[in-house]
């Protein structure tokens, strides 16, 4: 099922908190074929100034929120057309990190496949004691194709 509801543009999904594991960023660095030592051993990250092992840069990807107030989106068939990070202070194992997101803008264009509802969604991370650790912009896309297959 795919919906969106315009009138709650901008309302932030309930905030959802995650604890940050050395397992979950051990794994996370590996499966992007990541060789620096920081990511893997807690010598090198403190010897790099951090307080534990840091997280990769797109590892709050893997942080998902609570459900957007208003949006559906369907199962299957979106395409995640782009992706932004900024960053506050890093991420690393031990912190508890809690999320929210929400829908920033909705456009409905033409395109030479038929009409496409573009969506803006936005996601923020804050550390335990308020501090950002991010804010995050991603664009996905429902085709008109993808909309008619989750209505039949």
């Amino acid at each position: 099922m795919f919906d969106y509801d315009p009138t709650r543009i901008g309302e932030r999904s309930a905030p959802r908190s995650h604890e940050i594991e050395k397992g979950a960023i051990r794994r996370f660095a590996e499966a992007l074929g990541e060789k620096n030592s920081i990511y893997f051993d807690e010598k090198e990250a403190r010897a790099a100034g951090f307080p534990g092992l840091p997280a990769p840069p797109t590892f709050p990807f893997t942080l998902p929120p609570h459900p957007i107030p208003g949006v559906r989106l369907p199962q299957a068939g979106i395409i995640h057309g782009e992706q932004e990070f900024i960053y506050g202070r890093p991420i690393c194992a031990g912190d508890i990190i809690t999320v929210s997101a929400w829908l920033d803008n909705v456009k409905v264009r033409q395109g030479h496949l038929g009409s496409m509802t573009i969506l803006t969604i936005m996601r923020d991370g804050l550390h335990q004691n308020g501090d950002i650790a991010f804010q995050s912009r991603s664009i996905v896309i429902v085709t008109e194709e993808v909309q008619r297959d989750v209505e039949a």
